[in-house]
């Protein structure tokens, strides 16, 4: 099946405050999923995620009086699963710093080109099924179920403590992509305070536990689980 076929019955939260923009971006969202909820502000965006099940999240990054990236930061405190595509008006070099540690599917410049939004919806319904798949391989024979929260080796679970399952749970969304320590402050720190010792004897942990090659340093940058 096409990837974007996959996207038919699905429904995108698109916040955005700009109402003739949006009314052209819905035209063009409309063509690939089954609803579309518009919204204008940060309220509204949490009370449809409360009422509905959302599959995507399309958000501008700079409302007229709140931040898509504050709303999006909730979001991500409980669910760190759900494919987002940030929309702005302009290339920002903070916004794009902050938002490294929330897992955007893609960030798309104003005004849309539509091949890029294409690429992005792909990117979404690649991550869809990543998702809904309950295991995911890691390494060979080593698997994570998304659902237990637990590692599986050779058909045996092996137990996780809560930071071990967050991590675990982060590099099971990133099997192919770097990851920061913006990132594990977010998802397995859960912003509490994190220095760079604690995140080395952290990943010396995991070696220990899982193999020295499970996860490979990329010095000044961060951590990939193949080198």
């Amino acid at each position: 099946m096409n990837t974007l076929q996959q996207l038919k019955n699905k429904t995108i939260l698109f916040l955005e405050d700009n109402i003739e923009f949006a009314k052209n971006t819905i035209v063009l969202l409309d063509v690939f999923v089954k609803n579309v909820y518009h919204v204008t502000t940060i309220s509204e965006a949490q009370r449809v995620l409360g009422d509905v099940h959302v599959d995507i999240i399309v958000s501008d990054i700079k409302l007229k009086q709140e931040s898509g990236l504050d709303f999006i930061q909730k979001v991500r405190n409980k669910d760190k699963l759900t494919p987002i595509i940030i929309l702005s008006g302009h290339k920002d070099e903070d916004f794009l710093f902050r938002s490294i540690p929330l897992g955007l599917t893609a960030y798309l410049l104003k005004p849309i080109k539509y091949e890029e939004l294409i690429k992005a919806l792909e990117l979404c319904s690649q991550k869809i099924d990543l998702n809904q798949n309950k295991t995911i391989e890691l390494k060979d024979d080593l698997y994570f179920d998304t659902e237990t929260k637990t590692l599986v080796k050779d058909g045996k679970n092996i137990s996780l403590n809560k930071k071990e399952a967050l991590f675990m749970e982060l590099v099971s969304c990133n099997c192919e992509r770097l990851i920061t320590k913006e990132m594990i402050h977010s998802s397995v720190w859960e912003f509490q305070e994190m220095s760079d010792s604690a995140v080395t004897n952290f990943i010396l942990r995991i070696r220990r536990r899982f193999g020295k090659t499970f996860i490979y340093t990329i010095p000044d940058v961060g951590y990939r689980l193949k080198p």
